[in-house]
């Protein structure tokens, strides 16, 4: 009896065990694949997480040696085996390999699509403070004021001054972010979420504008008010001296 044969137990369960694991390892890539391509919002550290776990699944992809290993192994065990024991064992291995390669190109075009859909959270990380200062220009665009006098008037007016400057010093910067998102909009494979961030920023350029121009022409109409209602003040009560 050959080497083989007289531990053929022991040699049995490290092959069985190599092949659960092998088996294994490709369950856990398909829900890595899963979750990466789930119809849902990560935040970016979130999907970063995704991203690197799948990285790190897919490192040894081809799993050559493993492949080779219980091929190999398979073979001299089953040497001596009854035809019925060859064949089941045979088939088990062969599903096991047609499974990988069949997930091989799966991997491969997930890993362009995790590439994408990286590039788009760090799109939308890169938004977040444009976003939040043209929320705030529009909030102070938009809160109900009722001046008390010429010299609010001439307060308020100063500040909707600033706040259109700096949306003038912002400009370049927003309407780069615009064309970077709207070039990958033009990636069929990009997330529906994609679109609604360059939207927020482009629309949200355009209304804070308009309404920052908007505030800055009312407050000017109205300290126009005041300054006529002084001067009127003043008239009748020349008249009445």
């Amino acid at each position: 009896m050959t080497f083989w044969q007289e531990n053929y137990t022991f040699i049995k369960d490290v092959y069985d065990m190599r092949h659960q694991k092998m088996a294994e390892w490709m369950e856990n890539v398909e829900k890595a694949i899963a979750r990466i391509m789930a119809d849902k919002v990560y935040t970016s550290a979130e999907f970063k997480r995704e991203r690197d776990n799948f990285h790190a699944l897919c490192k040894d992809l081809e799993r050559t040696e493993v492949k080779k290993w219980i091929t190999q192994i398979l073979e001299i065990l089953m040497a001596e085996r009854a035809k019925d024991q060859r064949e089941k064992e045979n088939a088990k291995l062969n599903e096991l390999i047609k499974h990988h390669e069949d997930l091989i190109p799966t991997v491969m075009k997930t890993q362009v699509m995790v590439d994408l859909y990286w590039r788009c959270y760090a799109y939308g990380d890169e938004l977040k403070p444009h976003i939040e200062f043209l929320d705030g220009i529009m909030l102070s665009s938009t809160r109900d004021i009722a001046p008390s006098c010429v010299e609010n008037v001439d307060e308020l007016i100063e500040r909707q001054e600033k706040s259109l400057v700096q949306l003038q010093t912002k400009r370049s910067v927003v309407m780069d972010l615009i064309d970077k998102g709207k070039k990958i909009l033009e990636n069929p494979d990009k997330p529906r979420f994609l679109e609604s961030h360059v939207q927020r920023i482009e629309v949200g350029w355009d209304d804070t504008k308009s309404k920052a121009q908007d505030r800055l022409k009312l407050l000017q109409e109205t300290k126009e008010a005041w300054v006529g209602y002084a001067e009127n003040n003043e008239t009748i009560a020349a008249d009445f001296e």
